[in-house]
């Protein structure tokens, strides 16, 4: 498997979210666009699947050094292989990539937890530092844009985090906004039982709050989005979409998120996607 197969397949496996995102974008773009998400895919299935935080502090060391290596020429990883065989130092710098790291990092000692804004922007040198250079790599210059893009990286990290709750919880770790918990007066480790909401169930107005806030903020994002011309950052508009309809339909569930993870049909995501590009 050459490394552009693997970052393909790593990033955007047929049926994903992501393959419906970057389905309409140039070749070229969408090869620099896997590359770039398939490190983000691999730095968070460090800290979503590995048993113990110790192996994933290792592992995400091991990143730092790759990194070190692919600003030297002596990539070893299919993913940095595949970013520089795509220039991807025209556009990122490695203080910023080894913080990406690092922040990463950071959500394996969250046992307390933030308030919601600044649980948010916990995310903003992971997540939202890969969805700026994203826009960076499909040439967007407009920095007003970019900023914008760092803010819904942010949406998007803390979204994906939620689906592995159980996962933090188990680990003695807090990926929820402490704010919310205490006004709704449960703990984590209520918040990510299995069973269904009962009646007056603390945590279905509890995530409930949390989904309106997410919606919201993605919303405002997608505002800002839009004001770039073109179809060059049509990944992140037609992701957030995408994110702005699992929130509703997770407020409609009525389940914890760790219940079920409710998912978009093929038919839909390609829906979404075409007439986003349509209209950009």
């Amino acid at each position: 498997m050459t490394p552009e197969e693997y970052c393909r397949n790593k990033a955007v496996p047929a049926g994903s979210n992501w393959y419906y995102c970057t389905l309409f974008h140039p070749p070229e773009s969408k090869r620099k666009l896997n590359a770039l998400l398939a490190f983000h895919n691999e730095l968070n299935s460090v800290i979503c699947h590995s048993s113990d935080v110790g192996s994933a502090k290792t592992t995400l060391h091991w990143w730092l050094e790759e990194i070190e290596r692919f600003f030297s020429d002596q990539a070893r990883h299919p993913v940095t292989r595949e970013l520089s065989a795509v220039n991807a130092r025209d556009y990122l710098l490695q203080p910023e990539l080894l913080g990406c790291i690092e922040k990463t990092a950071k959500f394996l000692q969250y046992s307390e937890g933030y308030d919601y804004d600044t649980w948010l922007r916990q995310h903003a040198a992971a997540s939202g530092y890969i969805w700026k250079t994203a826009g960076l790599a499909c040439q967007c210059t407009n920095q007003a844009v970019l900023a914008a893009l760092v803010s819904s990286g942010c949406c998007y990290g803390a979204f994906e985090l939620l689906h592995h709750l159980r996962h933090f919880t188990a680990l003695g770790l807090n990926v929820l906004p402490v704010d919310l918990l205490n006004k709704h007066h449960i703990k984590t480790s209520v918040a990510s039982k299995e069973n269904n909401f009962q009646e007056n169930d603390p945590r279905g107005k509890f995530f409930t709050e949390l989904f309106e806030r997410l919606d919201k903020d993605l919303k405002n994002c997608l505002t800002d989005l839009q004001a770039e011309e073109g179809n060059r950052i049509l990944f992140s508009i037609v992701m957030l979409k995408m994110l702005s309809v699992l929130c509703r339909e997770y407020k409609l569930a009525r389940q914890p998120i760790t219940d079920t993870r409710i998912a978009l049909t093929p038919v839909r995501k390609l829906w979404i996607a075409w007439r986003t590009q349509r209209k950009s």
